[in-house]
């Protein structure tokens, strides 16, 4: 895990240990505690009063009836407004831009909250979908050649090796399939970060939640990065209303895909030719 200083600018470097390193890159201190407080207090406030939500690769917690302690916060943006401002934020737009597009959208975008006593996850992936074991609904061929997907956590509480800090296997992302309990996870690692650090790691890094052994809960912010062309996996816009969608800003609209038109109604769309490099760019 390649830990930096948020001023840090060799992007070479960066994407080098994304790519072929561990697959795990973090940024101390990128964000003020103040909005990271702010944020850990919604979500705190929404995982208590609502209903058991859907979560994943969790088969252990839900047969030892143990799910009630792994809580899922979904569709972020319609919060608060301090999560498009922590989304938002320069090194991710830096970053993300170069190593996924100019135009990358968020797949997805939600707060785990990990109660004391809360069993892991399984080793999984979340590249280019966390359904790769179903490798037969995949194209032949599949790689890893390139990235499709980056995934960005934002700590709200210590994530630290007792807390249950995402683990992971260093060097997995650069053969894209889905982890076995065949394979061997000796080299297991964890995400250690704290509250206001910035976590990035490559989607098909094998990696999971670990048990949260400690007396306080370990919550942070998941992100999901895509190219402007993968489908999300998660609906971003539905729940958002018009007030939403007309006043934010240029950032979070190109990250719920407002800027992309496609998939498109051609059959009603306006008789415009303008695709190919024939055409002048549009500014």
């Amino acid at each position: 895990m390649l830990e930096l200083d948020k001023n840090y600018t060799d992007q070479k470097r960066i994407f080098d240990e994304l790519l072929v390193g561990s697959g795990v890159v973090v940024f101390k201190e990128v964000f003020l505690i103040d909005k990271i407080n702010e944020a850990r207090e919604i979500v705190n406030e929404f995982a208590s009063k609502q209903d058991q939500k859907e979560t994943h690769f969790n088969a252990e917690a839900e047969a030892s009836g143990k799910i009630h302690l792994q809580q899922r916060v979904w569709n972020l943006f319609g919060k608060g407004h301090i999560f498009s401002d922590l989304i938002t934020n320069d090194i991710i737009f830096d970053l993300m831009a170069k190593f996924l597009g100019t135009e990358f959208i968020c797949g997805s975008y939600c707060a785990s909250r990990l109660l004391p006593g809360a069993p892991g996850q399984e080793p999984h992936i979340d590249y280019p979908y966390w359904d790769l074991y179903k490798q037969e609904t995949f194209p032949l061929g599949i790689n890893s050649s390139f990235p499709q997907n980056c995934q960005a956590t934002i700590p709200l509480d210590i994530c630290s090796e007792q807390s249950g800090a995402t683990a992971y296997y260093p060097g997995s992302q650069k053969d894209l399939r889905y982890p076995t309990k065949k394979d061997d996870f000796s080299n297991l690692q964890q995400m250690v970060a704290n509250p206001g650090d910035l976590v990035f790691f490559n989607g098909n890094c094998w990696h999971g939640a670990m048990p949260n052994k400690s007396e306080h809960q370990r919550a942070a912010l998941l992100i999901e990065f895509l190219p402007k062309y993968v489908k999300p996996v998660e609906d971003l816009v539905t729940y958002l209303d018009k007030n939403f969608k007309d006043n934010c800003s240029d950032r979070v609209k190109q990250l719920l895909g407002f800027n992309y038109e496609y998939p498109k109604l051609m059959d009603t769309s306006k008789s415009v030719n303008d695709i190919g490099i024939g055409y002048k760019v549009k500014n």
